[in-house]
């Protein structure tokens, strides 16, 4: 019988959870909880969606919705990348990161997608669902 030294468990456990972690099954790095204390909590919320939405408005209108929502909020735009079907907008308000993908689903639909937060294990989800909610809102206002 083969003692096993606590050291030459750890990377197999770990080797595991990023297998889980990166598979993106959040059931399963769930269950390794009882295995890492609060590494698991962090995993879980480490492979976390964006916050995404699809309206009923036109690219452009939700566009100009999304650029009137960033400068209320005072969150600076970066950068804009376009895409085939829409942009990927970069945008920052102090240490806070707000990546935004909009896309050109229909005539008559856009999809919302944002990731906000400080680097790439914290994320900040209520600020993210904040600027979806206030850019539908204006959206709804905007007179095209």
């Amino acid at each position: 019988m083969q003692i096993y030294r606590k050291s030459s468990i750890q990377p197999l456990i770990m080797g595991f959870f990023l297998l889980f972690a990166l598979s993106g099954c959040a059931a399963a790095v769930g269950a390794l909880s009882t295995v890492g204390s609060g590494v698991a909590g962090g995993a879980e919320y480490f492979v976390s969606t964006p916050v995404a939405r699809t309206v009923s408005y036109d690219y452009d209108r939700v566009k100009k919705a999304l650029l009137v929502t960033l400068c209320k909020m005072v969150i600076d735009v970066e950068k804009v990348k376009k895409s085939e079907s829409g942009e990927k907008i970069l945008a920052t308000a102090d240490d806070l990161v707000v990546v935004i993908k909009l896309k050109k689903i229909t005539s008559e639909l856009t999809r919302i997608e944002i990731k906000a937060g400080e680097g790439i294990v914290k994320r900040d989800e209520a600020t993210a669902t904040e600027i979806v909610q206030r850019t539908t809102k204006i959206a709804e206002k905007l007179v095209t």
